[in-house]
């Protein structure tokens, strides 16, 4: 028990470190950046520049921005995007509102959120199998590079989960485990909720638990308390759903029917599925993906058909006799999940006609059973004869060897150069933070520079009167990018 305590610990320092690299530093996303803005209030399009809805006079203050920072403009700001993640951009909206707009402050939500679905992901993991095989999930769990990578931006993936791991925790006390099951009943009705209200996409999983509490509910008493769960659940969400949520729905409408119709839709345009081998090679790589193994690169093209036979080789373990073990419900409540992303990606693949319902955003729901579903996978390996053991150490230590090398791109100080730099928002606030004196006017050439800077500035910024977007202007040629440079007034004869 003692050494199972050790490695958790370490488990959950070395998650955090890795989580915490750079996460300041690195530059934002455009999604991040329309984060940063739906947290201040402000309604973002995602264009190629970013376009901002605000009500602000051509001459603003930073007071006047930040006093449209109010929980309805957050709500309205999300519900204009699609009505997705409202319940995270409003506790970020809480959390930001402590520590502040910093890319660190941001991020770091989802930093905790990553390293709670370790912990998670451990205690689960023991319940269900054992204790070596909860250790070596927490290993998989703690460097998995997609977990790693989303853990380290400010949108709502990791922390919805978090919050699917932590329903599917509570639905198995309820329905198999038979603990303390006056907590996990609420408690699974509010995460029903939150994970929803996180991303929307949540949704499959929940449908697999239908169908497992179907399957295995040992009596009467268990399903009619699912089905209530399940109703107070959604009755709870409906309530959203007809206080904006609907409404919402109307621009992932417009984005849905361009895919359909083969448009770009913010100047991205995805790759188009027509043929079933389009969607076999598409699952294949999530299959790939969701186990660890992310290789990008298509002249490695062979080595990915090697590394496919690494997790299909621990999971012929795993259900190898399996029915015939007391392992069998366990090993269907993190199998399920899976099994029902890979229908819903292919069905919508087939709805939409492209491999968007592909992109491992919407796979990230899973990854958490999926290294669960492995890590049993490689422990039974190694309860089987001497072959398989040795097989099966060499396993875990290659799938560590290629976790612990796909993190490179996500922690390397190197630049993306075709990437656009949103940092520079930032920067350009450290510039004006340094270089204006007080009463200063800061001049912008473009409104929504002026805007997104003055989200980066201090409470306590020296000067109050703050944006003019004035192309004539006199500016000192010193300025960050053409965006910022105080204001020189014109000398008078």
């Amino acid at each position: 028990m003692i050494r199972t305590s050790v490695l958790l610990i370490l488990f959950i320092i070395g998650s955090l470190l890795i989580r915490l690299n750079q996460l300041e530093s690195q530059s934002l996303t455009q999604n991040e950046l329309m984060t940063l803005c739906r947290v201040n209030g402000i309604d973002a399009n995602m264009t190629p520049e970013l376009t901002l809805n605000v009500s602000l006079d051509s001459t603003f203050t930073q007071q006047d921005l930040r006093s449209h920072r109010t929980f309805d403009n957050v709500v309205s700001a999300t519900i204009a995007d699609s009505g997705n993640a409202a319940a995270y951009n409003v506790l970020l909206f809480g959390w930001a509102s402590i520590f502040g707009d910093s890319n660190f402050a941001l991020r770091s939500l989802s930093v905790i959120f990553g390293v709670l679905t370790v912990i998670l992901g451990y205690y689960f993991c023991r319940q269900l199998f054992n204790e070596r095989t909860a250790n070596i999930a927490a290993a998989l769990l703690s460097f998995h590079p997609v977990l790693v990578e989303y853990s380290q931006l400010a949108r709502a993936y990791i922390p919805a989960a978090f919050l699917i791991l932590l329903a599917t925790y509570s639905i198995y006390q309820v329905s198999v485990a038979k603990r303390h099951t006056w907590l996990h009943i609420p408690l699974y009705v509010l995460v029903l909720n939150f994970s929803l209200l996180s991303h929307y996409v949540t949704l499959y999983v929940f449908l697999s638990h239908v169908l497992l509490v179907a399957i295995f509910h040992s009596h009467r008493k268990a399903l009619v308390q699912y089905a209530i769960m399940a109703l107070v659940g959604f009755g709870l969400f409906s309530a959203w759903l007809f206080n904006g949520g609907w409404q919402g729905k109307k621009p992932m409408n417009i984005e849905r029917q361009m895919w359909q119709l083969n448009l770009p839709v913010n100047g991205e345009m995805q790759e188009h599925v027509r043929t079933a081998a389009d969607i076999a090679g598409d699952t294949a790589e999530n299959y790939l993906t969701i186990f660890g193994v992310r290789v990008e690169s298509s002249e490695l093209i062979l080595l990915q058909a090697i590394l496919f036979l690494i997790p299909a080789l621990a999971l012929f373990f795993v259900f190898r006799k399996v029915r015939k073990s007391e392992y069998f419900r366990p090993v269907m409540f993190v199998t399920f999940p899976i099994v029902m992303y890979l229908i819903f990606a292919i069905v919508m693949a087939l709805r939409s006609g492209h491999s968007i319902p592909f992109d491992i955003r919407y796979a990230i729901f899973i990854i958490p059973f999926s290294c669960m579903l492995l890590a049993f996978g490689l422990d039974r390996m190694m309860d089987y004869h001497r072959v398989a053991r040795n097989v099966g150490f060499a396993i875990l230590g290659l799938l560590s060897a290629i976790m612990i090398a796909g993190l490179y791109p996500t922690l390397s100080s190197k630049k993306n150069e075709d990437a656009v730099n949103y940092n520079r928002y930032r920067e350009a606030a450290s510039f004006a933070q340094r270089a204006a004196a007080a009463k200063d006017t800061l001049v912008f050439n473009d409104r929504n520079d002026a805007i997104l800077v003055n989200l980066y500035l201090r409470k306590s910024a020296p000067w109050q009167q703050v944006i003019r977007p004035d192309s004539n202007a006199p500016m000192m040629k010193i300025h960050h990018q053409n965006m910022v440079a105080p204001f020189i007034p014109e000398e008078k004869p």
